[in-house]
């Protein structure tokens, strides 16, 4: 190669390298003055100077992609980008209303522009939401914040920390971890500040789903909630509660504020217009009205306990496997349901005053009145107070006015009350009462039991049955019609216990006089003797203590083995065991013929029959039977 030829390509690298040199001169020079680097070609960088505090924006084709803000800008020994005093950095997002703000008194990000630290009082804000934390990162790239540092965050009426915080912007989700704490303020100043704590959280503002797990607790004016697990939903303007569900030994106490003009008069008395509702349950789940946040429907899981207290202190509390009530947005219960196990006790003011109500599953539809009770089978479903205990296989209550419903069979007992002056019907008021029927109903604002079809009641060997009964438990007065039949036990005056046996189409009890009234067919049977007549009039001794005596009239006819007598009025003396027949009596005896008299007198212990005339000389006719 000739020397000419060798110069001239020397000449064209030397040419070369000082062309490069240059290039890297300026090229550093520019670093160095704006401390922005170069990402791709599809990048053009631009300098605007503002006086000492220099800001820089990028951009991506013809769109701004990021404007940066700060007092001081250089590259450190860790290869990455600092940024110091007052720095602010503005992410713009090609979807309109996304751009992101971060500050901080120092923020450091690598070349690439992707990886942005930010501390001594960092900040980022995306939308109306702001956080705040000692230390925060922000990843452009995925558009993730994150930090573990602790932060605080506010959005509208929310606000919030907690010390770890994690939010994807693009999926709009957040998650908090560590002595959770959230706060939502209400939309008028007439309702509550929400609060919520626990250790975690995750929440999907798409979904307008969350998630708080452990020792959840939830704060609402004087509600108050707790949980393991607290899962809620929000209504699409992400202010109002839509569901809110409580998992794991949940427990909430929900405060009702007062009406002034409170509709108690149609109110159920069983179901008390309720100023506090403390409710616990494995699982709680709640559904509110969004026009004014007031409880729509309530539904709790396993050993499930709803607990209603009035502002007079009477409550009624419901127990069951599971329960739910849907109420209107008065606070009114409109339907409900109680499933497994259900019990329902109803406490007045007075705590004798006590009803208790039990089955195997309780209902009450929309827009009725009605509260049916099932029981697993007959006598499963159980109704008890202070006075009586009812049990059936189904009952129906109508909760507007407390009246009962039994049928399919029932079973009462009416127990024995210390203090009560009156006794229960014929019977006495020291021992409690049991009776058996197929149907019955029961008047609450009466106090009478209306009892009809295959009827017994009895009370140790004191028997009473009738096909319907009708019986008042404040007075102790008694109705029967329709086959009565009761057998009366009594004490003879050698002490010995017999059983009187009446029967009859009807029969009333007035305790005033302590007077049992048979009507229509009556029929006494004392030992062998049978005693037919119109009306019989049991006299009972003071408070129901044994017979005094017996008086049948119109039509009476005593039937024995030997005969029968005829008159119009019959007296029977338990004690003495002796029947007197008045009103021209006769006797007709099979073999003897016709006794006439002024009176008969039967005597029931050795079969005697006296024969006593009053018109002539006194003289009186013993009738000796043979036995």
């Amino acid at each position: 190669m000739s020397f000419v030829k060798i110069m001239r390509i020397t000449v064209a690298v030397l040419f070369v390298v000082v062309l490069a040199v240059i290039a890297r001169y300026f090229m550093v020079r520019s670093q160095e003055e704006t401390g922005v680097p170069v990402k791709t070609d599809e990048i053009v960088q631009k300098k605007v100077e503002k006086r000492e505090k220099p800001e820089h924006f990028e951009f991506k084709g013809e769109e701004k992609s990021l404007h940066v803000k700060a007092d001081k800008q250089f590259i450190a020994e860790d290869d990455n980008y600092h940024a110091e005093g007052s720095v602010e950095i503005i992410f713009f997002k090609e979807r309109e209303g996304q751009d992101v703000l971060l500050s901080g008194g120092k923020v450091i990000y690598d070349k690439d522009m992707t990886r942005f630290r930010s501390s001594d009082q960092a900040k980022a804000r995306f939308k109306d939401l702001l956080v705040e934390s000692v230390l925060l990162n922000y990843d452009n790239e995925e558009e993730n914040f994150w930090t573990e540092e602790g932060a605080r965050f506010s959005s509208r009426r929310l606000t919030g920390s907690a010390q770890k915080m994690y939010y994807q912007m693009k999926q709009e989700k957040i998650k908090l971890q560590g002595d959770v704490h959230l706060q939502i303020e209400p939309k008028t100043e007439t309702s509550s500040t929400l609060k919520v704590t626990g250790r975690m959280l995750d929440y999907n503002e798409k979904s307008k789903q969350g998630k708080i797990e452990g020792d959840v607790k939830l704060f609402y004016g004087e509600s108050r909630a707790t949980a393991e697990i607290m899962r809620f939903e929000l209504y699409p303007d992400g202010e109002q509660i839509k569901t809110l569900i409580l998992e794991k030994n949940a427990w909430a106490s929900l405060v009702v504020k007062e009406k002034e003009n409170r509709p108690s008069p149609d109110q159920s008395p069983l179901f008390v217009q309720s100023v506090k509702r403390e409710i616990e349950g494995e699982e709680i789940r709640m559904r509110f009205f969004q026009e004014n946040s007031e409880l729509q429907e309530v539904e709790a899981q396993r050993d499930s306990s709803f607990k209603f207290i009035s502002s007079t202190g009477d409550f009624t509390r419901i127990l069951a496997e599971s329960a739910k009530f849907i109420f209107n947005n008065e606070g009114e219960l409109e339907e409900f349901q109680a499933l497994k196990n259900a019990k329902i006790v109803k406490q007045a003011e007075n705590p004798d005053e006590a009803r208790v109500i039990e089955g195997d599953s309780f209902n009450k539809k929309r827009y009725s009145d009605v509260l049916h009770v099932k029981g697993k089978g007959p006598y499963d479903a159980k109704m008890s107070s202070l006075g009586s205990n009812v049990f059936a296989e189904e009952m129906t209550i109508f909760l507007d006015s407390s009246n009962l419903e039994v049928k399919r069979g029932v079973k009462v007992i009416l127990k024995s009350k210390t203090g009560e002056n009156r006794p229960v019907g014929i019977f006495s008021k020291e021992q409690p009462v049991f009776i058996q029927a197929r149907e019955m109903r029961f008047f609450a604002e009466q106090k009478r039991f209306l009892f009809n079809r295959d009827i017994k009641i009895w009370q140790q060997k004191k028997v009473l049955g009738a096909e319907e009964i009708e019986l008042f438990e404040e007075t102790g007065q008694i109705l029967c019609t329709g086959r009565v039949e009761s057998t009366l036990p009594h004490t003879t005056k050698e002490g010995k216990e017999e059983k009187i046996k009446i029967s009859s189409q009807k029969m009333m009890y007035f305790p005033e006089e302590n007077l049992v009234v048979y009507q229509e067919k009556g029929c006494l049977t004392v030992k062998d003797a049978i005693l037919r007549a119109r009306f019989i009039s049991v006299y009972l001794g003071e408070e129901n203590k044994g017979i005094q005596k017996i008086v049948a009239r119109e039509k009476v006819i005593i039937l024995q083995s030997m005969g029968e007598a005829r008159g119009e009025e019959a007296i029977y003396n338990p004690e003495e065991e002796s029947l007197e027949l008045l009103g021209n009596p006769v006797f007709i005896d099979k073999d003897k013929g016709t006794t006439e008299g002024d009176k008969l007198t039967f005597y029931m212990a050795d079969g005697r029959i006296l024969v006593e005339n009053k018109d002539r000389e006194r003289s009186v006719t013993v009738i000796k039977r043979e036995r």
